[in-house]
């Protein structure tokens, strides 16, 4: 993740969770030292949570829609955890 500050932060993932049919799972990332000073800086965990979609189409690939364009909508809640 990147803030508008240039502060970033990479993690690795810890738990998933099932979310409602069709959403991608609920995630816990533990996250690692923050690049730049900013809104990352600090930052423990992220939670992704409020899933809504996300889920790749069910359809193959093929040869006969190679190069065919499918938008996958896509929406979440990312909480992000810093220690006092």
């Amino acid at each position: 993740w990147q803030a508008k500050d240039g502060s970033k932060v990479t993690g690795t993932q810890v738990a998933v969770a099932p979310a409602d049919k069709g959403a991608i799972p609920y995630q816990l990332v533990k996250a690692n030292l923050a690049e730049g000073k900013g809104a990352m800086q600090g930052v423990s965990y992220i939670q992704r949570l409020a899933t809504r979609g996300g889920v790749a189409p069910a359809s193959d690939c093929t040869a006969q829609n190679k190069g065919a364009r499918q938008v996958v909508m896509y929406q979440a809640d990312y909480v992000f955890w810093t220690a006092n």
